[in-house]
């Protein structure tokens, strides 16, 4: 019987499909601050505040960051693919949190 320990090291294309995910997922969420910022200023009344349209899109522009450094780093080490895939799987719902927080402070200020 094989008792030993075996560190299977996945293959490079299992985190291409995570990060790419991520970022494309991030740059759409960039998008969708920008359409707010710009119809939030195709009011009538006095315009909302957008205190917090630019840290939201900071925010998805760092996840883009960090889900090209994820693919970067999955791809130039070997035995932090199955981290790097992780991060990049777990940027696509801190993204959509991100936003949802955005909201929700913009129309509390």
């Amino acid at each position: 019987m094989h008792t030993d320990y075996v560190n299977a090291i996945p293959p490079a294309r299992t985190i291409w499909l995570p990060c790419v995910l991520a970022f494309l997922w991030s740059i759409f969420l960039i998008f969708v601050d920008i359409v707010l910022d710009l119809l939030s200023n195709f009011t009538d009344s006095a315009p909302p505040p957008q205190g917090w349209v630019d840290p939201a899109m900071y925010g998805h522009c760092v996840l883009a960051a960090a889900s090209v450094a994820a693919l970067i780093v999955g791809l130039k080490l070997p035995s932090r693919r199955r981290a790097a895939a992780i991060t990049a799987w777990l940027i696509i719902p801190v993204g959509l949190a991100w936003l949802v927080l955005a909201m929700r402070l913009l129309a509390r200020a």
